[in-house]
């Protein structure tokens, strides 16, 4: 059986949340949203190993939450870069070589389950690597700069991105020494393994598994954990 190492994402600016506190520490429904994440890796089966990748603003707090949690496998915390992509590659570089797998989620995503982590592992044995994944409920038009629509996209073949995002820790790291030698802007890691040819597939992830970008996010977020907590939501 393959040993999971989970990197977390959260060293993050929060700039279009437009409050004054990190987003990754903010509090929801009664626990800061990085609270939310550990505990649901924590309750995830087949996961060894956690590093949560911090900025210098939220290094502390994420300490004391995981000094707060017993039950969390080994966990670390390392500094991010100047990308999202240096992060998460920084994240990588501090997992113990004994990991196989690497699990990649965005502290910004605090409704992620246990049950959604199990599954990206197990695909991802089988697999390789692997993105949880909703199909797309709207119609997607393809703009061009002067706001003309370019074309119709064909709704049943596009899926939005989520993560947990899986991958076998060597294809990993040969898509990020492809990425050194011919660099390429991506906004996830299954496009890094993408590029570097290596095949990609998605796995049923969650609509409530969103990611906070927004003030109206963190309202959203907030009902629906009071709704798991089995609390009356007014």
């Amino acid at each position: 059986m393959s040993r999971c190492g989970v990197v977390i994402a959260a060293a993050g600016s929060s700039q279009r949340m437009g409050v004054a506190l990190d987003k990754t520490v903010w509090p929801l429904a009664g626990r800061p949203v990085i609270g939310w994440v550990l505990d649901a890796v924590a309750a995830a089966r087949g996961v060894a190993e956690i590093v949560v990748v911090a900025s210098e603003r939220n290094a502390e707090a994420i300490r004391r939450e995981i000094a707060a949690r017993s039950q969390l496998p080994p966990t670390h915390v390392c500094r991010g870069g100047a990308t999202r992509k240096d992060s998460v590659a920084a994240g990588v570089a501090c997992l113990r070589p004994a990991v196989d797998l690497v699990l990649i989620h965005d502290a910004a995503r605090p409704l992620v389950t246990p049950s959604i982590i199990e599954a990206g592992i197990a695909a991802a044995e089988r697999l390789g690597a692997v993105v949880a994944a909703v199909p797309v409920a709207d119609t997607i038009k393809q703009v061009g700069p002067d706001g003309r629509v370019r074309a119709t996209l064909a709704r049943d073949e596009l899926w939005a991105a989520q993560t947990p995002q899986v991958f076998r820790r060597a294809w990993l790291l040969a898509a990020y020494e492809a990425d050194a030698r011919q660099p390429r802007p991506v906004t996830d890691e299954a496009s890094l393994v993408e590029h570097a040819g290596f095949p990609v597939h998605v796995y049923p992830g969650s609509h409530e598994n969103l990611k906070l970008t927004t003030p109206a996010d963190l309202a959203v977020a907030e009902a629906l954990l009071r709704q798991r907590l089995g609390e009356v939501v007014r």
